[in-house]
């Protein structure tokens, strides 16, 4: 494969994404490609969960706002028996084993994935099954440079963030201890609390870039020869000394075209979801007025109406989703691919196989007839 710099990979990463998922377009293929996808990239998993979780705690807010229902406080919650406390704690203790196993979990199906969307677009045999099963062992040690990775990017938070943190609690604390009347000053608040945003920018773009190098540029070594994590980290190493400059430009062109993408798939998105959630909401509220004043059996009828649309809202949110990050993350493994595969030739090969050499015209003569056995031996002279 001839050398690509980051600029001349763009049009080959979109011309391979396209055939990939979409060349003949088959709708279930598209899907089955596009779900593989997106679930190797974390913000599909932060979008999936955080905006229906802040929908049901807008719906729940609203239905105890009117009905004003009475919540212990504070103060009569602490002074509850010790045995609740314990029973407190205890759940607490439950619910982060329970959500320490389920990140682990979804980190290892979103290596396996990783693997198996590069097969996808490298090889383009279409064949998920065949994809995911290769990659068991190289799997395993990309789960733990994740693992670690993310580990040490955790405790690289708690460092940073941990002082401005407590400020801020003793800021807090300072403000409830005014009272509303005294008029607090929230200038104390603030100037711990942008601090802690600016860090948690700058460390969110570190992971962005520590998450682009492991996928494109320690899994494919992996992948294709089965290189120990030394050896993938050792060529990365070696890229990164030779052509830090391009390094920075493909990682900067990365990330500004796959969020370009991603935004503007998503503007579309938001624009069919008003449009479909507006006339759901008109819907609603005429059934609303035709059907809740009548009978129990109606009221009824109207919650089962009223939730197989929010259900089927909810599917259309879900498929989207698929959709916007499938095709991001399809361009993105196809620009890495050849970008670094112009550079790296176990993977340039299989991207661009070489043209085999054609033979001219040779004329090759047929072979001689055997000899046929001596009857009887020659003298001996």
């Amino acid at each position: 494969m001839k050398p690509f710099s980051p600029v001349d990979a763009i049009g080959p990463a979109f011309r391979r994404a396209r055939e990939v998922m979409a060349m003949p377009f088959r709708l279930g293929f598209f899907l089955k490609i596009a779900l593989v996808g997106a679930l190797t990239q974390p913000a599909f998993y932060s979008m999936v969960i955080s905006y229906p979780l802040q929908a049901v705690q807008i719906a729940a807010g609203s239905v105890m706002g009117h009905r004003q229902t009475a919540l212990p406080s504070a103060s009569n919650f602490a002074s509850g028996t010790g045995a609740a406390a314990g029973v407190l704690l205890a759940s607490i203790a439950a619910m982060g084993l329970v959500g320490i196993a389920a990140w682990v979990l979804i980190t290892y199906l979103f290596c396996r994935l990783r693997f198996t969307l590069f097969d996808l677009v490298v090889y383009k045999r279409g064949r998920v099954h065949e994809a995911w099963s290769k990659y068991g062992k190289q799997t395993w040690r990309y789960f733990g440079v994740v693992l670690l990775a993310s580990f040490v990017f955790l405790i690289v938070i708690a460092v940073t963030t941990g002082p401005f943190f407590i400020r801020m609690l003793g800021a807090f604390k300072n403000i409830g201890a005014q009272g509303a009347s005294a008029n607090p000053n929230p200038w104390p608040l603030f100037a711990q609390m942008l601090p802690l945003m600016g860090i948690l920018f700058l460390l969110g773009l570190a992971w962005i870039v520590v998450d682009a190098v492991l996928q494109d540029f320690i899994l494919p070594p992996m992948a294709i020869e089965n290189a120990p994590i030394e050896g993938a980290f050792g060529r990365f190493r070696s890229l990164l000394r030779d052509e830090p400059g391009s390094m920075l430009v493909y990682l900067l062109l990365r990330f500004v075209i796959a969020l370009g993408i991603s935004w503007v798939l998503m503007f579309a998105v938001l624009i069919a979801l008003l449009i479909v959630g507006a006339g759901g909401l008109a819907v609603g509220v005429g059934l609303y007025h035709v059907m809740w004043q009548g009978s129990m059996g109606m009221r009824v009828v109207f919650v089962a109406i009223a939730v197989a649309m929010a259900l089927v809202l909810l599917a259309i949110y879900l498929f989207a989703l698929t959709v916007v990050y499938g095709i991001t993350a399809a361009f993105k493994q196809s620009y890495a691919a050849y970008f670094f595969g112009s550079r790296y030739p176990q993977l340039g090969d299989q991207i661009e196989p070489l043209p085999r050499p054609i033979l001219g015209d040779i004329r090759i003569d047929p072979p001689l007839p055997p000899i046929a056995p001596l009857q009887d031996p020659p003298p001996v002279w």
